[in-house]
């Protein structure tokens, strides 16, 4: 599991990142126009326009190169956390939320967005350490938690 985790998550990305990277590049002048309404980068969207798909685009050569792999999955993992942070904040700040992230991404809900880059940055978390979903690791959180817990309840109970 572990093993295929690292060797199947970079291709994911790949695909992910080639996919939108087109769809950005192919329909450029929408995708200007769109980051240009953006509260947050209004006037850098021609910048960001450009500087997003081929960030994409040069992350997926990473992920195909073995010795530039591990790079390319830390450069997934703070592109898709940039991604969501810039989500978040737009929902807080805008009221009518501009996207055009490329292809059928772009018909999801910001909501439905931030789920589904929550998700690739799981993925991203558990290629570059996959011993996170072992057993031992969780039953050892999980007695670390317990016991914390109980020292915080009783320290408090004893103080009352």
């Amino acid at each position: 599991m572990k093993k295929m985790l690292s060797v199947i998550v970079p291709y994911l990305f790949v695909f992910l990142f080639v996919y939108t990277g087109y769809a950005k590049l192919t329909d450029h002048a929408a995708f200007a126009s769109v980051l240009s309404k953006s509260v947050i980068i209004g006037a850098q969207a021609e910048a960001f326009a450009w500087l997003i798909p081929l960030s994409e685009l040069a992350i997926s050569l990473l992920l195909v190169i073995p010795k530039t792999v591990r790079a390319g999955l830390y450069a997934s993992l703070a592109l898709m956390l940039g991604f969501t942070i810039y989500l978040i904040i737009m929902m807080q700040v805008q009221q009518n939320l501009p996207c055009h992230c490329g292809g059928v991404i772009s018909r999801m809900t910001w909501g439905q967005h931030i789920g589904f880059n929550t998700g690739w940055i799981m993925l991203a978390v558990l290629a570059l350490k996959p011993g996170l979903l072992s057993i031992g690791t969780i039953k050892a959180r999980l007695y670390t938690f317990k016991h914390q817990f109980n020292h915080l309840f009783h320290s408090s109970n004893s103080a009352s």
